[in-house]
């Protein structure tokens, strides 16, 4: 089962300037579709700034993202659910492929949360590279344990 019920897409003109434009605002919001999410997040500054630089794409694999899905979580069964947006590429093969942002410098391996420490990659990218962070911070966790024991 899918985790979100899709609602309208919307091509990446149409959301990007918008976020842009709300920067420094405290908590704005913007309507596509006749729905209305909020668009302050990390994750979309961090596909505006990629955005800007005219490199939307997976920071890992380099597929490239193409436009906007406004969507709710598919357990909201409430008649008007609360909705986001998230971004989209497709594979050669026409594969749809979620995008999200990533913490370069790992939250668990002491990164922060903030702008300068992400960038954009898709979600199986992410994924992969997340598993393996959290193999690393496991070890490294393990390696303090052992010089605090002896």
């Amino acid at each position: 089962m899918n985790q979100y019920n899709r609602h309208a897409t919307a091509p990446l003109d149409a959301i990007i300037p918008e976020i842009m434009a709300t920067w420094d605002e405290d908590k704005p919001k913007m309507t596509f579709g006749g729905f209305e999410f909020n668009i302050y997040s990390l994750r979309l500054k961090t596909f505006c700034r990629a955005a800007y630089k005219n490199s939307l794409k997976c920071s890992h694999c380099s597929l490239e993202a193409g436009y906007f899905a406004v969507e709710s979580f598919a357990r909201d069964k409430r008649e008007n659910p609360s909705v986001h947006i998230n971004l989209y590429g497709r594979k050669d093969d026409g594969e749809e492929v979620l995008f999200t942002h990533d913490h370069t410098l790992a939250r668990s391996l002491g990164g922060k949360d903030n702008l300068n420490n992400t960038t954009v990659m898709c979600f199986p990218c992410n994924n992969k590279k997340g598993q393996a962070e959290g193999d690393e911070a496991k070890r490294l966790k393990k390696i303090k344990r052992n010089e605090t024991c002896s």
